[in-house]
């Protein structure tokens, strides 16, 4: 008699430190709570960008729109119009203002990860 293996999910993990996710609010966004204090906490100091792209930072990585491609060096970002973007964490993007070579919220996402 063969009965179906029986499997547990894998447990979800914070994209920045790696530790276990437990509730749900962490898991939807990817990041658990100390991680997130830390986004807010380093926020302010990061140096060439505007208010409102921390703030639109912040956003995007509160509602999990920031997906690693490649370890911790090219992240998948979402923008406000629901395109998907490359940015690396040297905050190279492949939106309109990154493709001009202007800071954007991506890379400001990306770095506050990588801080």
């Amino acid at each position: 008699m063969n009965l179906p293996a029986m499997t547990t999910p894998a447990p979800m993990r914070c994209l920045r430190c790696g530790r276990t996710l437990t509730s749900p609010p962490s898991i939807a966004a990817g990041f658990g709570p100390g991680c997130t204090r830390h986004f807010r906490r380093v926020a302010p100091t990061l140096p060439g960008f505007t208010d409102r792209q921390i703030a639109d930072a912040l956003e995007l990585l509160e509602l999990g729109g920031i997906v690693p491609l490649r370890g911790r060096h090219v992240w998948l970002t979402i923008g406000h119009r629901g395109t998907a973007y490359r940015t690396a964490s040297t905050g190279q993007c492949t939106c309109v203002a990154g493709a001009h070579g202007k800071p954007c919220h991506h890379a400001a996402a990306v770095r506050l990860v990588a801080a």
